[in-house]
């Protein structure tokens, strides 16, 4: 009955479109899917459906409906809705007996997990019509305006005032930030102290460290934001243990502060992956800064490493707009274009030169992805970021730094520290 009412409607309204549209095919017509093959390729040849006789005659298990008044996106819903349960008691039925006798039970769970999530995504509905750039005038009146109004909650601010205004305003919400850097050049301290900037201007964060421990890098926010020595605040011999305990007086419930919520190992069991992410930005809507501070140690599901972590990445960028969250991905450049590229000056100390791009590992997709891409390089105090890739006529600009990690300084350098 349904799936007659809605290729009737079709060829009475010449509107075989609507089911190209709402992603019908032939697999949803379970008992006419060869009439809904047939007026496919007859739209083809002819730009136009068949006369209603012609089907009819061509197809004796066809009951034309005439004149159905039922919306394309009720009867397309009803259909799919049908074919998810259809494919949900095969998977019941035929395939889960099987993989539940050959799987353990934390695997059997993730293989049914995956195979729901595929029914689910197959029989959606949800599209987008696009946007006719020549009549959204008032749309686009209406953004302006929302725009001048909310600026100072799209754009978050970086801590440093030269790269802020280089982005034309900071990290703009829902963007993918890549941050890339050699190994121990200090990137997990710049993604901290921008996660901390953020939380300062009241945005709310979540901070995923897998390599670090909850203590460890709430620590590194103390040392960053209350200037903490922190190989002494680690160790709790702090020279100055009583404004430190001030200092944590402010950090309760009451203070109703934005959140910065931490997350590393102990809270992944299964590690970091997609579906953790997402559940999160679920449950804590607020956040609009995330931070994942170390995307090779995502557990990028099975397949070939290099596809699989293009297909992390290319989630994340999604998610990062779904959700109305910049997002900062820190990852690390090999050591091995380190060694190719290592200049000394005459004195034979290694000169600061932040990475290029080219120097990327394991995926280029995360440079694709990124709609800023910042490099970084430290040494003996200093430190410099390069703009990489960004929206503004910035690129290949340089701001240089001064850096003493365990201090919790990372500023803009000045011209006294020229001297």
């Amino acid at each position: 009955m349904l799936e007659s009412q809605l290729l009737s409607k079709v060829i009475d309204e010449n509107s075989f479109a609507f089911l190209q549209r709402y992603h019908v095919e032939s697999a949803d017509f379970p008992t006419l899917g060869e009439v809904y093959l047939f007026i496919r390729e007859y739209v083809r040849e002819n730009r136009h459906t068949p006369d209603y006789r012609t089907v009819v005659a061509q197809f004796e298990n066809f009951d034309y409906i005439p004149e159905v008044q039922d919306s394309y996106k009720y009867l397309c819903t009803r259909l799919k809705a049908q074919t998810a349960k259809r494919r949900a008691f095969e998977l019941l039925q035929h395939q889960a007996a099987k993989r539940f006798s050959e799987l353990p039970g934390d695997k059997f769970i993730q293989w049914l997990n995956e195979e729901t999530r595929k029914i689910e995504a197959d029989t959606s509905i949800e599209l987008n019509q696009g946007t006719n750039f020549a009549a959204n005038g008032e749309e686009r009146k209406e953004w302006y305006a929302q725009a001048s109004e909310s600026r100072a909650r799209s754009f978050i601010p970086t801590p440093y005032v030269s790269l802020t205004e280089a982005l034309g305003g900071g990290f703009e919400v829902g963007d993918y930030i890549l941050l890339m850097a050699f190994t121990n050049r200090g990137k997990s301290w710049m993604a901290s102290h921008i996660g901390l900037t953020a939380w300062e201007n009241g945005f709310g964060v979540l901070h995923y460290s897998p390599e670090l421990s909850k203590r460890q890098q709430s620590l590194r926010l103390d040392t960053l934001m209350g200037k903490f020595d922190n190989v002494k605040l680690r160790r709790g011999i702090l020279d100055n243990s009583e404004q430190y305990l001030s200092y944590l007086a402010a950090f309760t419930p009451e203070m109703n502060h934005s959140p910065y919520l931490i997350k590393t190992m102990e809270d992944l069991p299964n590690g970091l992956t997609l579906d953790v992410i997402e559940a999160d930005l679920q449950l804590y809507p607020h956040t609009k800064m995330v931070i994942i501070d170390g995307f090779n140690l995502m557990n990028h599901g099975k397949g070939k490493m290099r596809d699989s972590m293009s297909f992390t990445s290319r989630r994340l960028r999604q998610l990062f707009g779904r959700y109305e969250t910049a997002g900062l991905v820190v990852h690390q450049t090999p050591g091995a274009a380190e060694k190719e590229k290592r200049k000394e000056d005459e004195s034979g100390a290694r000169i600061i030169q932040p990475p290029k791009l080219t120097d990327y590992s394991e995926t280029i997709a995360v440079i694709q992805d990124a709609a800023t891409a910042l490099t970084f390089d430290a040494g003996d105090g200093i430190g410099k970021i390069s703009i990489e890739k960004a929206r503004e006529p910035n690129v290949g600009k340089v701001i240089e730094l001064v850096c003493d990690f365990n201090q919790g300084v990372i500023r803009e350098s000045d011209v006294t520290d020229l001297f």
